[in-house]
């Protein structure tokens, strides 16, 4: 199969004096950037831990230590607002923190992330992480693995397929890089950024640019303190039930993580009117407080982390309770209210402390049955991870690889698949997908389908179908028909079951014979009845209207038989409009996040409500923030054509090109408030 079909590629790698005489195949070329975008990931990280390092030095050894108590909290307002400066000037307002923003970028855009901005993020998370803020390093460390293979991609003028697929393996290397564990990289750009989306080809690529990254990371001791190896292991079989609760208690726990995060966002945004480098300042000052008290909080708790599961540091019992709830606080104040850094190390960091406490606590109840409490501490960090991020084969490889023990990985997986089914009771969407979700934006698992195959008979049928008793009498049936203006009627038992239709020929037939009077809706009604699940997806309901030349399917609970609802052709044609309208909103979301990748620009959809000052006005005259142009204005479904006397009017509906730091003057115009992620 051919990789690269793409000439400019082609004559660069032809001018080489060496591959001018190698001639490597077009899959050797797209392997050959896979290894470049591992190296290259895993030194840029060495250079982002150095920052890391000389940021600690500067605010916590230096500035902190020379002013005494209150030191931390200034140190930290002091880089808040320094970070919060340079965001807002060098990187300008982004939706989503982290991760999110990449997988945005990889579904709709073609993997065009903006890496010019990517050295101001990366300096800003360096300081975020070395002053002490409460974030994580493994965020800001794939973003800047997925913008080295963006860049590439984009340089050397690939099409989209190939650039996401180097922007994936950045996201590998970075993971890989960051534990040492190239086999959850792999799996994390999988299963977190193609969102399942398996080829040859993607997993070539991921998995040459993981093992690349890890192997120089190891061979010249280029990362941060490592996690692991850890030398306990499970006792014995008897052990693992115990780890069934901790699934249970982390599952509200990741949800609960989850939606702090955004809950503190809504806050800090809606609520906190400060510019945002003061706002950044604030939220340092307060992390800097509780840091005061529980330093443990402070950065992405490696070290705390690796003290508590190598037993290194005996702590008390409800200290565990307090560690685990305040990071998740101060986390999301952190991320918040601007600074640089991701929820993947913090939301370890508390598995680590909730796996502890439960672990200690159990030992307590049952003794040496219940095995080494640390088990559960590395257990309660997959679980976590997997209930926040929702990647749980990322998370059960990740433990595996630091314990290197595969009799450990059977409580893992037990841990994590508990805790991802119990926590999409409470909460479909991991912390990624949550942020798109919230603007609008889903993104399907694994290949694009057809449209009808992304709908089911759910979405689709109406409710609640109208029934019949099957012990009606024929004359109650006569009068059914005629109120609900029906040729025929789902018949249903004490339950709600469905056992049969019955049609208004049924009844004409009934009539005929001589016993009609004692007959029922039951007597008369047809047994065998084609029907459809909830679940089904409307293709294979189609099929069975058309091989079976019915106008209508019955929908049934396939566990209870309880009639659910009603799918006609009708319901079809609509819900098949609806996915069309939605393929089509998906589209110019994708188009608009292309343009703003491409030339910086942001399109924004604004509305002139009633109390708006532009109404009444024309565009000429509408003092508009710079480096903005309203490109098209829709009036009671209708396109106009913006021009400069075009008369603005209640209920318009325009579509505006703007710089992004014209954003917030725009927004004050039209009365709106700033979105955000």
């Amino acid at each position: 199969m051919r990789l690269i079909k793409n000439k400019h590629l082609s004559r660069l790698f032809t001018r080489s004096y060496l591959l001018r005489y190698l001639r490597p195949s077009d899959d050797g070329i797209l392997l050959f950037l896979a290894v470049s975008v591992g190296i290259a990931t895993a030194l840029a990280l060495w250079i982002f831990h150095i920052g890391i390092e000389w940021f600690h030095v500067l605010f916590v050894e230096k500035i902190a230590h020379e002013l005494g108590e209150a030191g931390l909290v200034i140190s930290l307002a002091l880089a808040g607002f320094i970070i919060g400066w340079i965001m807002q000037r060098f990187v300008g307002h982004e939706k989503y923190h982290g991760v999110a923003g990449i997988i945005e970028q990889v579904a709709l855009a073609g993997g065009r992330l903006r890496y010019k901005v990517m050295p101001f993020k990366a300096f800003a998370s360096a300081m975020s992480l070395g002053a002490g803020a409460s974030v994580g390093p493994e965020d800001p460390s794939v973003q800047i693995g997925s913008n080295l293979g963006s860049m590439i991609g984009q340089r050397l003028r690939l099409d989209e397929d190939h650039i996401r697929l180097l922007v994936s393996a950045g996201a590998a290397s970075a993971i890989a890089a960051a534990f040492n564990a190239p086999i959850a990289g792999v799996f994390f750009a999988i299963e977190v950024i193609l969102r399942g989306e398996l080829t040859t080809a993607s997993v070539s690529v991921v998995i040459i640019a993981a093992v690349m990254s890890a192997a120089l990371t190891q061979g010249l001791d280029l990362g941060e303190g490592a996690m692991g190896p850890f030398n306990f292991t499970l006792g014995s079989a008897l052990e693992v039930p115990f780890f069934i609760p901790l699934g249970l208690l982390l599952a509200p726990l990741s949800v609960l993580f989850i939606r702090l995060n955004f809950s503190q966002a809504d806050f800090w945004h809606r609520v906190v009117k400060l510019p945002t480098p003061l706002k950044t300042a604030l939220a340092g000052a307060l992390v800097g407080m509780v840091g005061i008290w529980l330093p443990e909080i402070l950065g992405g708790g490696r070290e705390v982390m690796n003290e508590v599961l190598k037993g290194e540091q005996e702590s008390v019992i409800w200290l565990l309770l307090i560690l685990g709830f305040t990071k998740m606080l101060m986390t999301s104040v952190s991320l918040a209210a601007g600074f640089v850094g991701g929820i993947f190390a913090p939301s370890l960091f508390v598995g680590t402390m909730f796996g502890d406490f439960y672990g200690n606590v159990i030992v307590e109840i049952f003794g040496n049955a219940a095995g080494d409490p640390r088990s559960y501490a590395i257990a309660g960090m997959a679980g976590m991870m997997a209930g926040v991020v929702r990647a749980p084969i990322t998370a059960i490889m990740l433990v595996f690889e630091l314990t290197n023990d595969y009799r450990f990985i059977l409580p893992i997986m037990l841990v994590t698949v508990v805790c991802i089914l119990v926590g999409e009771f409470f909460e479909k969407h991991g912390v990624y997908q949550l942020a798109l979700v919230r603007n609008g934006i889903t993104i399907p698992e694994g290949r694009e389908v057809d449209l009808m195959q992304g709908v089911t008979v759910q979405e689709a049928m109406f409710t609640p179908p109208p029934t019949i008793h099957e012990k009606a009498s024929l004359t109650e049936l006569r009068d059914s028909l005629r109120a609900y203006h029906r040729n025929a009627l789902c018949v249903v038992d004490d339950h709600g079951r469905l056992t049969g239709i019955v049609s208004l020929s049924d009844l004409q037939q009934a009539y005929r014979g001589e016993d009609s009077y004692h007959l029922t809706v039951g007597d008369i009604c047809t047994r065998e009845v084609i029907t459809a699940a909830p679940d089904d997806v409307l293709w294979t309901a189609i099929r069975k209207m058309g091989a079976n030349n019915v106008g209508r399917l019955p929908v049934v609970d396939p566990h209870t038989g309880e009639l659910v609802g009603m799918l006609n052709r009708h319901d079809i044609v609509e819900a098949y409009n609806k996915a069309i309208h939605k393929k089509l909103k998906d589209q110019q979301t994708a188009e608009q996040i292309r343009l703003n990748t491409l030339t910086g620009a942001h399109v924004y959809e604004l509305h002139i409500k009633g109390n708006s000052p532009l109404a009444g006005l024309s565009i000429a005259e509408v003092k508009w923030p710079p480096e903005t142009v309203v490109a098209s204005i829709t009036r009671r479904g209708r396109l106009v054509v913006p021009h400069g006397n075009t008369i603005l009017r209640v209920g318009d509906s325009l579509t505006i090109v703007a710089d992004p730091h014209s954003e917030i003057a725009l927004m004050n115009l039209f009365n709106e408030e700033i979105p955000w992620g």
